[in-house]
């Protein structure tokens, strides 16, 4: 039985920065880095990975994130962002995401595992949403494992896991946080003083 992995980068970002916020306050938001290798590593647990999607938008570039995920065997899919009036937002990168997960499940016959790297229980404006589509897939056989930050977790995947006891998990990265996340050393001005921030480097995965 094969694992097949769609990963809402914009999600695991900001719930690693509301951890970041909580634990390491003193950190600005733009010196925190997800260590893929690690996340990548925890949700596939050593299984065989039949499909491995990364959806983000730009700007801004990320040049090297988006290599490194490729690296690791991830379809990467961009989306540019969008002006809406005073402010710029993503635009369709969730509902590619839902529409690659629908492929997922017709092109492969169950038994098969859905794993939604996302917090997210929004429905979109198309009707999608990443929770419509792991009802989908539970309907056809397959089983489904939820993997996010508690913090942006919402609640509908909980009220799923209880209908679906035997085919839905729900897995949270919270107690991983040293090992999934780094901080880059760095320098940046507050009340008019430079504030300097020292490196932290990754810890291990396992200990």
């Amino acid at each position: 039985m094969g694992i097949h992995v769609f990963f809402d980068n914009s999600n695991v970002w900001g719930g690693a920065q509301n951890i970041r916020s909580e634990k390491e306050p003193h950190v600005p938001w733009f010196l925190l880095r997800i260590y893929y290798k690690n996340i990548f590593s925890l949700v596939e647990g050593g299984r065989e990975v039949k499909t491995k999607v990364m959806a983000g938008s730009v700007p801004p570039e990320c040049d090297q994130l988006w290599e490194n995920a490729k690296g690791l065997g991830c379809d990467v899919d961009l989306l540019h962002r969008v002006e809406d009036g005073a402010r710029v937002r993503e635009q369709g990168v969730d509902e590619l995401l839902h529409l690659k997960i629908a492929n997922a499940i017709l092109d492969h016959d169950a038994p098969q595992t859905l794993v939604v790297v996302s917090g997210d229980g929004s429905i979109s404006e198309f009707g999608t949403g990443f929770i419509t589509q792991v009802e989908r897939a539970l309907k056809k056989g397959w089983k489904a494992e939820i993997w996010s930050w508690s913090n942006s977790l919402k609640s509908k995947y909980y009220e799923l896991r209880d209908l679906h006891q035997d085919t839905v998990s729900i897995n949270t990265f919270d107690e991983y946080y040293d090992a999934l996340t780094f901080v880059r050393e760095g320098i940046y001005e507050a009340d008019g003083s430079q504030i300097k921030v020292r490196e932290r480097i990754v810890s291990p995965l396992y200990s």
